[in-house]
């Protein structure tokens, strides 16, 4: 907890840091009951990653474990982990990097650091955009700690080189169908075919005491299964299923089907016969079901996804589940929650070919009428910042899971993203209108948790899907949504093109939310960029579409912009005014995210016109929700206005506490825009506890990221605070030179404020110069602005007046 600051008045104000999420800090898989086998390279493994696991090795330990597909990778590691997972105090990771799942995406590096930093109690809005980023992060976290890191199913170096860990006593255990010989430092451990002694150990153990008794019959099985462990064990299973059956009923099967089956990727016709003895094992109305299964695009499916995916009830998937999980056919990870191994997932692909196209794409419909449809109703419950989702055209689903308050509505959205981008980007393949809606229905729930770069790639995809549908609308409000994701990330330009290209299209078709959703990205995009008569003009013209349609969201947000415009050139009342009329709409719709950002509208005018406890208050009560919503990005913004009111009422140490919480917070989001604001405050404050050095310095890092994102109102404020800090040393040359660049650009964008304060340093600095009519007329012209817009700076200058005329 930071130290309270206290403000003139008695106002007080409680600073803290941003609450981390909760660490997931044990993730490993269940161990493998029953593990057998593979004595001499568990062995070597344990042994071999001791001197990691108790400290003694100066490097990070990275052990690869090779071998093909099914061959018990992934089981070794995860039985070795957990015998040594209590080496290793700081938390035991998982990752599945899936670069060979049947029909799921790669999981790249980056997105593989997201969820390791997310589960390392970092918020999704907190992690750097780029790779290199966030491996730094992600070492940087892990300096001093002793972690076990399992990545499993790696594609190559590269995969895994930025997600491993740099501090000594971490041990990184990977797997992968590849050997991973150029990853420096590694120790490569191969898996081959299990030994058939061990395998028959294996197929004793997933079998029971009747494989005891035919020891002729378990050979010739191990051997048609190749010795591969995920062929013994799903060919075990059957004797569970058939009581009455022997192990040489098996065997004799067996050996019949061998060529019954066109070979998988391995090329090993034993393999795919016991997969299709399995599956003939199950009921007609089951083999159904495994087919489509085999549809799914997904990593996981609940009884809902199955349930559609099947046309039955809810109570028909569940117990179809359930006997599937009996076979050994699929999973179950996560209570309620189903999954194949990679190579059964292959098999069901390819016996889903075998039906008629027609129902093969009836299924994957009703799957994406049910992903679409409860997407969509779980957004209605969330903030919205385009208009809201309208109804689908096609057939909502049968069952569908009850979501009534955004708690549950963000629960289910977090935990079907992955089903739901995959479901995107088949759409997309198919030109599905899915690919349009999913990623609309996502919006508001990426906007808020991110990860934004994934909220961008959904909209790309979305966007191509429109434009070859040829459907204009949804082009229209698709490049809306990407707008304000380009946006929050500071692509300014990307932002204003894409809004502008909505808005075109929007008019185009007569569609007025598309026009009025238009209208406030760009109004937000020009806002942020300085351009304050555009964004006046779309503002109002936004808001005034949004009254005609009774569209409050809208109207709050036109409101809001239009505030933080009218402060920046000088109308204090109006911006007040909007400001408040955007909080009680706010409150009116029960949005927390939008009261947050129009208390600190207000307040930031209130600092303006100099009425600090009520500025103080305001932002207090803004922070205290971004804080509850888990909102960093409106902490950093909330606590750069709390350290300005800091400043202004003269308690430096406290300013300079809050403003480096918001530049740390700033940084970890890795926008751009937000540093520079911060660090134009620090700079203030530094000044003003007698740093001058550091804060000319400080300032120009802040001058330099605005000119970079654009902003020339921030540039022409940080000119201002430069130019000030050079009148108090010997280089007023420098000062003026400042002033004089600040008053271009204050007088270019219509800034009075800014206008008013380098007048004033012009001025100053003609009277320091004997230059005595020249800086009495710059003082009265700022003091005339000052006045006009009600600045507190107006008693200032009209004591440097006064003294001048004594």
């Amino acid at each position: 907890m930071v130290q309270a600051g206290a403000l003139h008045g008695g106002v007080h104000v409680h600073q803290s840091m941003p609450a981390p999420p909760p660490k997931a800090e044990r993730t490993l898989p269940a161990d493998v009951p029953g593990f057998v086998g593979r004595h001499d390279e568990l062995a070597r493994l344990l042994a071999a990653v001791t001197d990691a696991a108790d400290g003694q090795v100066q490097a990070v330990a990275v052990h690869a474990v090779d071998g093909m597909a099914g061959i018990g990778k992934t089981a070794l590691v995860v039985h070795a982990a957990h015998h040594l997972a209590a080496r290793f105090p700081d938390g035991q990771r998982f990752i599945a990097l899936r670069a060979h799942a049947p029909g799921q995406p790669r999981v790249d590096p980056a997105a593989a650091l997201e969820t390791l930093l997310q589960a390392d109690g970092v918020a999704a809005e907190q992690i750097p955009a780029g790779l290199d980023a966030r491996a730094g992060l992600w070492r940087h976290r892990m300096t001093d700690k002793k972690i076990l890191l399992v990545l499993d199913d790696a594609a190559d170096t590269n995969h895994v080189t930025p997600l491993l860990p740099a501090a000594p006593g971490c041990l990184v255990l990977i797997t992968s169908r590849r050997k991973l010989t150029t990853l420096p430092g590694v120790t490569l451990l191969a898996l081959d075919i299990l030994p058939p002694d061990q395998a028959v150990e294996l197929f004793i153990e997933r079998a029971g005491h009747r494989a005891l008794h035919e020891p002729e019959a378990v050979y010739r099985i191990t051997a048609l299964c190749g010795y591969l462990p995920l062929a013994i064990t799903l060919t075990a299973a059957r004797l569970h299923t058939h009581r009455t059956w022997t192990v040489t009923d098996i065997a004799d099967d067996l050996t019949e089907a061998r060529d019954r089956l066109a070979e998988l990727a391995s090329g090993d016709l034993a393999i795919t016969a016991a997969f299709d003895l399995s599956y003939h094992d199950l009921s007609s109305d089951r083999q159904r079901l495994f087919r489509r299964l085999g549809l799914h695009p997904g990593p996981d499916l609940d009884r809902y996804a199955t349930a559609a995916l099947d046309n039955t009830t809810l109570t028909q998937a569940r117990r179809s589940m359930e006997d599937l999980l009996e076979h050994n056919l699929i999973t179950e990870p996560h209570r309620g929650r189903y999954r194949f191994h990679d190579l059964i997932a292959v098999h069901a692909r390819i016996l889903a070919t075998t039906d008629p196209k027609t129902n093969q794409d009836a299924a994957r419909d009703r799957l994406l009428d049910y992903y679409l449809h409860t997407a969509t109703a779980a957004a209605r419950h969330l903030p919205h910042h385009t208009s809201p989702t309208s109804p689908t055209t096609w057939p909502a689903p049968t069952h569908a899971p009850t979501i009534t308050n955004p708690e549950q509505a963000t629960d289910w959205l977090t935990r079907e993203q992955p089903n739901l981008v995959a479901a995107t980007v088949w759409a997309a393949a198919h030109h599905h209108p899915a690919a349009i809606g999913i990623p609309k229905a996502l919006q508001s729930h990426l906007r808020a948790h991110g990860p934004w770069d994934l909220a961008q790639d959904l909209h790309h995809t979305a966007l191509a899907t429109a434009r070859h549908i040829e459907n204009q609308p949804a082009q229209a409000h698709t490049l809306t949504n990407l707008a304000i994701v380009q946006r929050l990330t500071g692509d300014y330009a990307a932002a204003a093109t894409n809004s502008q290209q909505a808005l075109d299209i929007s008019q185009q078709f007569g569609d007025p939310h598309g026009q009025a959703d238009a209208l406030n990205a760009l109004a937000g995009v020009q806002q942020a960029t300085g351009d304050y008569a555009g964004a006046a003009i779309n503002s109002q013209q936004a808001l005034d579409i949004c009254q005609r349609l009774g569209q409050r969201h809208g109207q709050a947000d036109a409101l809001e912009t239009l505030a933080h415009v009218l402060r920046a050139t000088g109308d204090y009342a109006a911006a007040a005014t909007n400001a408040q009329q955007a909080l009680d709409l706010h409150q009116q719709l029960g949005n927390p995210h939008g009261q947050a950002d129009a208390l600190n509208a207000l307040a930031r005018v209130q600092h303006a016109t100099g009425d600090y406890a009520a500025a103080a208050t305001n932002a207090q009560q803004a922070l205290d929700l971004h804080q509850q919503l888990g909102n960093p990005h409106g902490q950093a913004i909330t606590l750069n206005t709390l350290a300005r009111i800091q400043h202004a009422t003269g308690n430096y140490a406290a300013a300079a506490t809050t403003a480096q919480q918001a530049l740390d917070i700033s940084q970890q989001l890795g926008r751009r825009h937000g540093q520079a604001n911060v660090l134009n405050t620090l700079g203030l404050v530094q000044q003003a506890i007698g740093d001058p050095t550091t804060a000319v310095a400080t300032l120009q890092q802040a001058l330099d990221l605005f000119h970079d994102v654009g902003d020339p109102d921030g540039q022409a404020e940080t000119l201002n605070h430069i130019g000030q800090i050079q009148l108090t040393t010997t280089t007023l040359g420098i000062a003026h030179e400042q002033f004089t660049a600040a008053l271009d650009i204050a007088r270019r964008v219509h800034a009075p404020a800014h206008e008013a304060r380098a007048l004033e340093g012009i001025g100053t600095y003609a009277l320091r110069h004997g230059r005595r009519d020249e800086g009495l007329a710059h003082l009265r012209n700022a003091l005339t602005i000052c006045r006009r817009i009600n600045s507190p700076n107006t008693v200032r200058i009209e004591a440097a007046l006064s003294h001048q005329d004594d």
